[in-house]
């Protein structure tokens, strides 16, 4: 059986084709929370027109959000994309902006926020933390990562990098039996060594389609038939993480925090009177988290006070009822 030809059947999307070619995007973020808990949000972005509207970071869009935009003018160089939306007290803040069902969750950059404010009367205090999940790629493919890092010195084979780990890892994954995953292994890992690895750079990212078939050819032919199309999954959602990876190259972030009260404590890159302020691109999280945190605190002095009156009326009330019952006895 030509697997290929069954293979052929399904939808695949090219594997780096864009990503020498990368576009800037520069988002911003504006947190603006107020002494209730709710919080605003403005975020805006300027751009190349494709690279706003992929998917490796989507941008908000639906109802909850007002939109300006200038993409559907005339055809320029970049755009300007703008959203506002509030949020209610202690609402979380969505992790990713995307909405379809083309693209696993797992592949997706995530951005969880959350903004918590406790009253606890004397007090109230406003904790800011939001993160971008690190990306791993200097685990999972070390010579991508290096291209990322020094894209003046490309190492060799850093597709052939790739391509390796899509298949290996899309084999892990897959629920074979115990006695024929490392006979499939063995077979993918030769295929590697004796076919991938003699293919010219060059080459491979012209045939990458190809190749890319010969090798889920290698991995999916033994398998049994009804795992074709979870190995299928799986490895669109591997390839699509890998993807949306690179692609974040050239996004540059900003984001900038408002909060009522005190600062108490944050790891912000800087402060401009009252707003907090961090500045991170993909070599900040391409590999660990990126976290961004904040505390605030409005203290209530009056009721402090109160408060200490009131405890020290009632252990002298305490101790006036204890020299009674002493007396009195």
């Amino acid at each position: 059986m030509d697997h290929r030809h069954l293979y052929k059947m399904k939808k695949i999307n090219p594997l780096f084709i864009l990503f020498l070619f990368c576009a800037c995007v520069e988002h911003e973020f504006f947190f603006q929370v107020t002494p209730d808990g709710s919080y605003k949000v403005h975020y805006s972005a300027h751009g190349d027109k494709i690279d706003l509207l992929d998917h490796d970071f989507p941008i908000p869009s639906g109802v909850k959000w007002t939109i300006h935009s200038t993409m559907e003018q005339i055809e320029a160089e970049s755009y300007d994309y703008t959203a506002h939306s509030s949020f209610k007290r202690n609402e979380k803040f969505p992790e990713t902006f995307f909405t379809g069902d083309s693209i696993y969750l797992e592949s997706l950059l995530k951005h969880p926020t959350e903004i918590i404010h406790s009253n606890w009367f004397f007090w109230e205090t406003f904790v800011f933390n939001a993160k971008f999940k690190g990306r791993l790629m200097e685990s999972k493919y070390p010579l991508i990562a290096h291209l990322k890092t020094s894209p003046d010195d490309p190492p060799e084979h850093w597709l052939k990098e790739g391509l390796a780990y899509l298949l290996s890892e899309t084999l892990l994954q897959t629920p074979l039996d115990w006695n024929s995953r490392p006979i499939i292994m063995a077979e993918l890992n030769n295929w590697i060594i004796n076919d991938l690895q003699s293919v010219n750079d060059s080459i491979l990212y012209e045939e990458l389609d190809y190749y890319k078939n010969m090798g889920l050819d290698v991995i999916m032919q033994p398998a049994p038939p009804d795992l074709y199309s979870e190995m299928d999954s799986i490895f669109k959602s591997l390839e699509d993480e890998l993807i949306i990876s690179m692609d974040l190259d050239g996004d540059n972030f900003n984001y900038k925090l408002i909060l009522p009260g005190v600062l108490q404590t944050t790891n912000a890159d800087s402060l401009a009177g009252d707003t907090l302020l961090w500045s991170f691109e993909l070599r900040d999280y391409m590999n660990e988290d990126y976290m961004m945190a904040a505390e605030s605190i409005i203290d209530y002095p009056a009721r402090q006070k109160a408060g200490i009156a009131f405890i020290i009326l009632l252990g002298l009330l305490f101790i006036g009822i204890q020299i009674r019952k002493k007396r009195t006895n």
